[in-house]
C-alpha cells in the first residue's frame, strides 16, 4: 500500500495536498495523470494502485437500490461499505442526484452487541485513513461512471463495521482530508460510536477534530439494560454522558450541532413505559439532542423489533416531551445492508 509520508518525505510538502486534491478528481485514473506532479513523481507512484481496496462484488437491493460493496484489502481482509441513493426533482425539472454512503472504520468490531450481526465477526484491525477515504472515492467514482457529474455525494455516515472511537487518529485524518478535498460540509458528515470515554473527551479538547455530527448508540437509557444488550458498556457511563455533553454543546456552540441518540427498539427487550420514562429523563439532561428510534433489522439472533404500532407510540410521545426525533427507514434489508446487518454476505 502507498505510504505517502515515506514517498513524499523528500518532496515539497504541498505535493501531498496535490495528491490528495487529484484523488478525488472523478476525471482521473492514475498517479499518471495527475499534471501537476513533476514527471519524475508521477513515474515514481505509476507503480502503486489508483484505489488501494479491491471490489469484490456489489449488490444491489430489489426493493430501494441500496447497494452493498464488499472490498479485498490489500491483506485479504474483507470489508463492507453502502450506498443509499435518492433522486431529488427541482423546479426545473432537472433530475439531481444525492446519495448517503456508510463506511467502516474497522475490519469486524470488538463491541460486541448482542443485537448486531457486526458484532459477532469480531476484530481484526483498524483501517487506515487511506482506506477509509478509498471507501468514500469508491463510490465517488461509481457514481460517475453510472450518472456522470451530476451524482454527488451529499451524506457520509461512519457507522459501518467497527467503533470509529477506537481508531480515532485515522478516523481524524480522513475526516480532515474529506473535508478538504469533497464538495461536502461538517454537516453531512456523522460519526457513529458506542460510547467509548477516551475517544469522546479527545473530540470535546482536540482542536483538529472537524465539527462533524456525533451519534451515539444508547439503545438504553437504563444501565442494566444497556450493559446487557451492549457489552463495551461501561458502569456509569450515563452519568459521564451527561457531563460530556455539557463540553461537547461548549466545544461546538452551533444551534446547528446537537446530540444524536441512536435507540435500536427490541421487543420486550428495552421498549416498554419504564425504558421510554428514563430515555425521557436523561435527554432531558444532554441539551441539544435528536433521538432517532431505529427498527430492529432481523439477524440470526435471538431479538425481535418492536411492533410498529410501539415505535409511533414511542416517537409521538418523545416528540410531545418537546424533543426532537426521527424514525430511521431501514434501507438495504434483502442485501443485509441495513443498520446492524453487515456481516461480509456477499451473496
Amino acid at each position: 500500500m502507498l505510504d505517502l509520508i515515506e514517498i513524499l518525505k523528500d518532496q515539497p510538502k504541498y505535493r501531498r495536498d496535490q495528491i490528495l486534491k487529484a484523488w478525488f478528481d472523478v476525471h482521473l485514473d492514475s498517479f499518471e495523470k495527475i499534471t501537476t506532479l513533476p514527471k519524475d513523481l508521477r513515474s515514481m507512484l505509476s507503480v502503486e494502485k489508483w484505489l488501494c481496496l479491491e471490489p469484490i462484488t456489489v449488490q444491489t437491493s430489489t426493493v430501494d437500490s441500496t447497494q452493498k460493496a464488499l472490498f479485498r484489502l490489500s491483506d485479504g481482509l474483507l470489508i463492507e461499505s453502502v450506498l443509499m441513493g435518492r433522486i431529488n426533482k427541482k423546479v426545473s425539472s432537472e433530475r439531481d442526484f444525492r446519495h448517503t454512503i456508510c463506511i467502516s472504520t474497522q475490519v469486524g468490531c470488538p463491541m460486541k452487541c448482542v443485537f448486531c450481526a457486526t458484532g459477532k465477526l469480531g476484530f481484526k484491525r483498524n483501517l487506515t485513513w487511506r482506506e477509509m477515504i478509498d471507501e468514500v472515492r469508491f463510490w465517488q467514482i461509481y457514481l460517475y461512471k453510472n450518472f456522470g457529474d451530476e451524482a454527488k455525494i451529499s451524506n457520509i455516515v461512519l457507522m459501518g463495521e467497527g467503533e470509529p472511537l477506537l481508531n480515532y487518529d485515522n478516523v481524524k485524518e480522513s475526516l480532515n482530508i474529506i473535508l478538504g478535498n469533497l464538495e461536502i460540509g461538517p454537516r453531512q458528515i456523522t460519526v457513529s460510536t458506542c460510547g467509548v470515554p477516551e475517544g469522546m473527551d479527545k473530540i470535546v479538547t482536540d482542536i483538529d477534530w472537524p465539527p462533524v455530527r456525533l451519534a451515539l448508540s444508547l439503545h438504553s437509557a437504563i444501565e442494566e439494560t444497556r450493559k446487557k444488550i451492549m457489552p463495551s458498556h461501561c458502569d456509569g457511563f450515563l452519568d459521564f454522558l451527561v457531563g460530556w455533553s455539557k463540553k461537547f454543546h461548549e466545544r461546538f456552540s452551533s444551534r446547528t450541532q446537537f446530540v444524536g441518540l441512536e435507540y435500536t427498539l427490541l421487543a420486550g427487550v428495552n421498549d416498554d413505559d419504564k425504558h421510554l420514562r428514563a430515555l425521557k429523563k436523561l435527554a432531558s439532561k444532554l441539551g441539544r439532542v435528536r433521538i432517532n428510534l431505529i427498527p430492529y433489522n432481523a439477524t440470526s439472533g435471538e431479538f425481535r423489533g418492536s411492533d410498529e404500532t410501539i415505535i409511533n407510540k414511542w416517537h409521538e410521545e418523545i416528540m410531545a416531551a418537546g424533543f426532537t426525533s426521527t424514525v430511521r427507514r431501514s434501507q438495504g434489508q434483502d442485501i443485509a445492508a441495513a443498520c446492524g446487518q453487515l456481516a461480509l454476505q456477499s451473496k
